[in-house]
């Protein structure tokens, strides 16, 4: 008898999985970055992203992750990218990159200081003069593959969805 018949509640996965995303959010040939204000990842320029909520497609906490951290918001374009980082601790965490277009205009740009500390475009040049103490070299490949004017992008194609038994797009992503 499973723990799950006992007490009528699931056990906790023996590999915990964690989702995150972000925007690689692309404006005049320079590419959107935050750095942050807490953990790991304390005073280093990454992209605007954050973990997916229950429920919430990784596509769509790109976008919001983006708003929430810079008052600006974007549509996504497709999937630039994807990071898995197995944890010490076991956990994996999967990181979904997404090619973003910005919709609100460039003044918008305010750094929600809650989490962030600075947000604003660099140019390759100027990330380029990043040192690794400010930032990680994944965030950096992935914004120099966005400024490629051939960098693949896979976009949603949504329309698939119908046939794979989902009622809704808006619960169904297959990037291809």
């Amino acid at each position: 008898m499973s723990q799950a018949d006992v007490t009528g509640e699931r056990a906790a996965p023996r590999r915990p999985i964690s989702i995150g995303a972000g925007a690689v959010v692309v404006h005049e040939g320079r590419v959107l970055l935050v750095r942050n204000i807490f953990g790991v990842t304390k005073g280093r320029y990454l992209l605007p992203a954050g973990r997916v909520n229950v429920g919430e497609l990784p596509d769509v906490a790109a976008a919001r992750e983006t708003f929430e951290e810079t008052n600006l918001r974007v549509e996504i374009v497709g999937l630039i990218g994807i990071r898995i980082w197995v944890m010490d601790t076991g956990e994996h965490n999967y990181f979904f990159m997404f090619r973003a277009r910005l919709l609100s205009p460039f003044s918008d740009l305010q750094a929600n200081t809650g989490e962030i500390d600075d947000a604003r475009f660099f140019s390759k040049e100027e990330m380029d003069a990043l040192t690794v103490d400010e930032t990680w070299a994944g965030a950096i490949a992935v914004a120099y593959k966005a400024l490629e004017p051939d960098a693949t992008v896979w976009p949603n194609d949504a329309a698939l969805s119908s046939d794979s038994g989902v009622d809704t797009p808006e619960k169904w992503r297959i990037w291809m």
